[in-house]
């Protein structure tokens, strides 16, 4: 009687093999879409954020629904993948607009700091000087202050 062959088929190299083959294919098609990649005739395509989002999100999809089932190198590689796709896109959007940022839920407005700390009496510690005690410049009311902020895609 034939011997049943107890082997995971998605543990073999040539699984492996096709994994990598397909998300390094997905990952040139979002290049492409995004117009990275010229076509054929050496023209570059503009950018088709709508599409790349969609083919963005698949891909990252693709990912949570493996999570624990990729050995490294298939985790490796889709996790590369992904970042530089995800990069690709917000350098080609100049950052991402607004109408493409996932939808998150209410969100609270934090009051300024500058603004609770002129609210509340001040108080003055007095510290010793010596090499304990950081100096830290005080700027002046009314003068210009930089605001920085951090934009994820």
């Amino acid at each position: 009687m034939a011997e049943f062959q107890k082997t995971n088929p998605a543990a073999s190299t040539e699984t492996t093999r096709k994994f990598v083959q397909f998300i390094m294919v997905q990952a040139q098609n979002i290049l492409y879409v995004l117009g990275r990649i010229p076509t054929p005739e050496g023209e570059r395509l503009p950018p088709n954020l709508q599409a790349a989002k969609m083919m963005i999100d698949h891909l990252d999809l693709i990912a949570i629904k493996t999570q624990g089932n990729l050995n490294a190198q298939e985790e490796k590689i889709l996790k590369e993948a992904l970042q530089q796709v995800q990069m690709a896109f917000v350098e080609a959007s100049g950052g991402t607009p607004p109408s493409m940022m996932p939808d998150r839920g209410p969100q609270m407005e934090m009051p300024e700091l500058e603004e609770d700390l002129e609210s509340e009496p001040s108080v003055v510690r007095e510290t010793p000087p010596g090499p304990s005690a950081p100096s830290t410049p005080r700027a002046e009311p009314g003068e210009d202050k930089k605001k920085f902020f951090k934009s994820y895609g």
